[in-house]
């Protein structure tokens, strides 16, 4: 990671000279090599610290307390697949809300461990999101999009996530779903275009594969991921327009075959919640 660039991001974006010129870098580091890091002042520092120590406290509690933080609505919560333990964290969406009501796969309150744990992770996702939003302006203009906003329009209230492991010492394949990727690991924050990213440039931008390196089991290892909309039908930017993708439909198929045993993914099955996805796929598929 010695060699990969680091930039410092602006307040705001709005699109100016200096915004072109460092939009144009971030592209261009991305192409020559998938990744470039983000610098942080000393707020965002101590969010980083104190979301890395929230979370060393989680892991470090016996397995039978962590492993309650689950729920059949959403994929929020604990998982582990042999060493490698993950809190997923995602929309907290409450029972009351629509969306819940009307059977929407992977929607519902998060269950969280503890409200410290909530506080400070919620502190962070909401900083990660304003690097997220400031990133979408500046790649739409690195790109020479006619319209600034439109990355943003994509991902407005988007389904942001983000997954907070613990590897065992080795080296470790990360997740690359998603639309734009903030990795957190030994303090430094790296941003990485995903597999949606591809899809939106008709290929231009290519996903970055990622490895996390863990040198110690108390190492915990954060992947933000910056997204659309649940209910957002996506089409190309760059190119020709004709592909078509339900990001809804991407997020839960996805999912559900990471964890085909876990107990949200047979409620959608038994309840037949993919039915209501296919629904809202079609009606998205008609503004896309």
């Amino acid at each position: 990671m010695a060699d990969v660039r680091t930039f410092g991001l602006p307040d705001c974006v709005e699109g100016t000279e200096l915004d072109v010129q460092l939009a144009a870098e971030l592209i261009k580091a991305w192409l020559a090599d998938g990744m470039f890091q983000i610098s942080c002042d000393r707020w965002q520092t101590r969010k980083v610290d104190d979301a890395v120590q929230a979370s060393r406290q989680y892991f470090r509690q016996p397995v039978h307390l962590k492993s309650r933080c689950v729920s059949d609505l959403t994929y929020a919560g604990y998982s582990a697949a042999g060493a490698v333990e993950t809190y997923m964290i995602c929309q907290d969406v409450p029972r009351e809300d629509v969306r819940v009501g009307a059977n929407w796969p992977a929607h519902g309150p998060a269950p969280w461990p503890s409200m410290e744990y909530r506080r400070a992770m919620r502190t962070f996702t909401d900083e990660l999101g304003r690097i997220g939003e400031k990133l979408m302006h500046l790649i739409a203009i690195g790109l020479n999009l006619s319209d600034f906003e439109s990355l943003n329009a994509l991902t407005e209230d988007g389904w942001h996530h983000m997954l907070v492991q613990r590897f065992p010492t080795g080296i470790h394949e990360l997740s690359s779903h998603g639309l734009l990727m903030i990795t957190v690991e030994d303090g430094a924050l790296t941003a990485t275009p995903g597999e949606l990213m591809e899809f939106l440039t008709n290929g231009h931008i290519r996903t970055t594969p990622l490895e996390a390196v863990v040198h110690s089991h108390d190492e915990v290892v954060m992947t933000y991921f910056h997204e659309p909309v649940f209910d957002m039908g996506l089409r190309p930017v760059l190119g020709p327009m004709n592909g078509y993708m339900h990001y809804g439909t991407y997020f839960t198929d996805l999912f559900m075959r990471r964890h085909p045993e876990r107990s949200t993914t047979q409620r959608i099955k038994v309840e037949d919640r993919l039915s209501v996805l296919a629904s809202l796929s079609r009606r998205a598929s008609v503004g896309a």
